[in-house]
């Protein structure tokens, strides 16, 4: 796929700004279904776009408690870039570095998000998938801007 955005991330992103997160698991619930298996979009020994980014190895993955893959989320991913998402919340933007419900920006990162679920761990750091960032496993340590307190 090319550098610019598919009309389908575009409202994703949109969607996720104005009408929140069931409109955002709606739209990627349509997406998995839309998409067209490998062995008919490519020829067999063509390399697929982001090919490096989807196999484990190449992210540094492994494989959860259910033998699934943990590969990590890209930070160029539309979705993540579109919240800011950083691998390490200490490469969070000083302007977004602000409390949010209560808790201060210093003890906000994803294993104390609501949208976050611990899944296993790639290179010796805890990863887990995220309700909103749906692309791949974001760390632990990771931070977006659409991080909620946990009740």
């Amino acid at each position: 796929m090319s550098q610019s955005k598919s009309r389908r991330d575009v409202i994703k992103m949109s969607l996720g700004v104005l009408v929140g997160l069931p409109a955002i698991s709606a739209l990627n619930a349509c997406t998995q279904c839309s998409k067209p298996s490998e062995s008919s979009s490519s020829p067999a020994n063509a390399p697929t776009a982001g090919a490096a980014e989807a196999t484990p190895a190449a992210a540094g993955g492994t494989s959860g408690s259910g033998g699934e893959a943990l590969t990590l989320v890209s930070e160029t991913d539309p979705m993540a870039s579109g919240l800011n998402y950083k691998h390490d919340k200490a490469n969070v933007a000083a302007n977004l570095q602000q409390e949010k419900s209560g808790v201060a920006f210093a003890n906000q990162n994803c294993a104390s998000c609501i949208f976050y679920k611990a899944a296993g761990q790639v290179d010796g750091v805890e990863v887990g998938s995220c309700q909103v960032i749906q692309s791949g496993k974001v760390k632990s340590t990771g931070w977006c801007s659409s991080w909620g307190k946990k009740a």
